[in-house]
């Protein structure tokens, strides 16, 4: 349910923690999933309060009014496992934000994925045209997005450029899932060190830079026919 963030000084919208207006001093700490329900977050306040479960259109950058909450988070969160990764990539990255209202400019701060909550309650995390992760983005007004890949567009001086613009590229939806192991590679009957598969029992195969004969691999000190190092 809680997972750690790097430390984020911020504001919380008072009308979310109190019956007064205006903003508070805070620094937010580790986030709150709950299955189907928007990001929240941990905070400190300058009170020496610690308030969870803070959402994210209620903390601000720069002390100013927050955006709507639906505006800054497309989809609730996946399950009560979240897993927080800084990409050391993406660290400070500039990107185009494509929230419902329309495109903003923000900066990457970290992200959250998440596991299944169960093997029996995976819900949509094991679905690849379903499962979204959130990056959290610091948005140039002051305010925090959680957006999932196809909804940015990064930018920089050196690969992307100043004016990135992947919709023209046509990608899809990723659909697809892909397992390397299948039975067409049978080794099951094959007790030895360098195995291989069912049918190549009269082949040489080649593993690491050595030629294994068919006989497999002879003790320390035999030299058989056919065993040459490449």
């Amino acid at each position: 349910m809680n997972a750690d963030i790097p430390y984020l000084s911020c504001f919380v919208r008072r009308e979310f923690i109190s019956k007064n207006s205006g903003h508070e001093e805070a620094y937010a700490f580790a986030i709150q999933s709950i299955t189907g329900r928007a990001l929240g977050f941990h905070v400190m306040l300058k009170s020496g309060a610690h308030y969870r479960g803070v959402p994210i259109h209620a903390l601000t950058l720069t002390g100013h009014a927050g955006r709507p909450l639906g505006d800054v988070q497309l989809w609730d969160c996946f399950s009560d496992r979240p897993v927080v990764t800084v990409f050391s990539y993406l660290r400070d990255h500039q990107a185009d934000c494509y929230l419902r209202s329309g495109k903003a400019p923000g900066s990457y701060l970290f992200t959250v994925d998440w596991l299944p909550n169960s093997s029996e309650r995976p819900g949509f995390t094991l679905t690849p045209e379903q499962n979204k992760c959130a990056h959290v983005m610091a948005l140039e007004d002051g305010n925090l997005a959680a957006l999932p890949t196809n909804r940015i567009a990064w930018k920089d001086g050196y690969f992307c450029g100043a004016t990135p613009d992947p919709v023209a590229c046509g990608y899809r939806v990723q659909k697809d899932i892909y397992q390397a192991e299948s039975c067409e590679w049978d080794v099951s009957q094959d007790e030895r060190y360098y195995y291989r598969p069912a049918g190549d029992a009269g082949r040489a195969s080649t593993i690491s830079g050595v030629a294994v004969p068919p006989g497999g691999m002879q003790p320390s000190g035999a030299t058989p026919e056919g065993l040459a190092t490449i």
